[in-house]
């Protein structure tokens, strides 16, 4: 069930007596109850799920992709940390995204909270691979400066996503999904991919990285030179068969077994 709460909306699985807290940030073209099978098993681990609904996506699609500025994401981001907060006093909190959402989640670490117990980065885009052409991204980029809200869409495909059958068929007949972006979200996207390059040693909480070896939307050489600029507690995990999605792809009970095993080091 989708929560309002003053403006902010979300999904939660909630554990009784709760050991720690995600928030959790989905990507492009997603909607928070993607994270539902890892609320899930987490639950059953004592651990809740907070996973925040982004402007222009999923129920908030009424502007498909838009948000006025990627900064409005940033305080949803850290007004969501309050309602957590509130809800489970003196827990440890978790921030952890998926695509899109890792850039966001290692944006809200770098420039505006550095307080999250540990930053969870599952396939960030740090540079995509998608087959846009150079002409047509120079287009969209003048396209930013006079119609920030024109939706784009996006050259990618469900079975690009997952190779869960199951999930692909959700995907498909899921009204929530869609593949556009605005042209001045594509803009924001890109400037926050060079200012995490160029910033990221600022990190010190632990961070963990979970690459998709099969990922047909974003370069993993990019990821991992992001990476080896860290300068804290970090690890990464790669799944060389596995497709971008991590969360909702054949192994992602693996994927989720890993994170709390990474987690339950960081809590003691």
């Amino acid at each position: 069930m989708l929560i309002n709460k003053n403006g902010i909306y979300y999904r939660k699985w909630q554990a009784k007596n709760s050991k720690a807290i995600f928030l959790a940030v989905h990507g492009m073209g997603a909607h928070s109850e993607r994270f539902s099978d890892m609320g899930k098993f987490f639950k059953t681990r004592k651990m809740s799920v907070y996973a925040l609904a982004l402007r222009g996506f999923g129920e908030l699609s009424q502007r498909p992709g838009y948000v006025e500025s990627i900064k409005l994401y940033y305080e949803d981001i850290a007004r969501l940390k309050e309602i957590i907060k509130s809800e489970n006093p003196q827990k440890p909190v978790f921030i952890i995204g998926e695509s899109m959402g890792a850039l966001l989640a290692h944006m809200t670490v770098l420039d505006y909270d550095s307080s999250y117990t540990g930053l969870i980065e599952v396939v960030p885009v740090y540079n995509d691979s998608m087959k846009i052409s150079l002409i047509k991204r120079v287009l969209i980029a003048l396209t930013a400066l006079f119609n920030p809200a024109k939706p784009i869409l996006m050259p990618f495909k469900s079975e690009e996503l997952s190779r869960d059958d199951s999930k692909l068929k959700i995907l498909k007949n899921d009204e929530r999904e869609h593949r556009f972006a605005s042209a001045g979200l594509l803009v924001a996207i890109l400037l926050i991919q060079i200012r995490a390059m160029l910033n990221t040693s600022r990190i010190k909480i632990p961070v963990l990285f979970l690459l998709a070896g099969k990922d047909y939307l974003g370069d993993n050489s990019a990821s991992m030179k992001l990476f080896n600029k860290l300068k804290c507690d970090k690890e990464y995990r790669l799944y060389n068969d596995s497709f971008h999605a991590l969360t909702i792809d054949k192994n992602r009970k693996q994927v989720f077994g890993d994170i709390y095993a990474w987690m339950i080091k960081r809590l003691t």
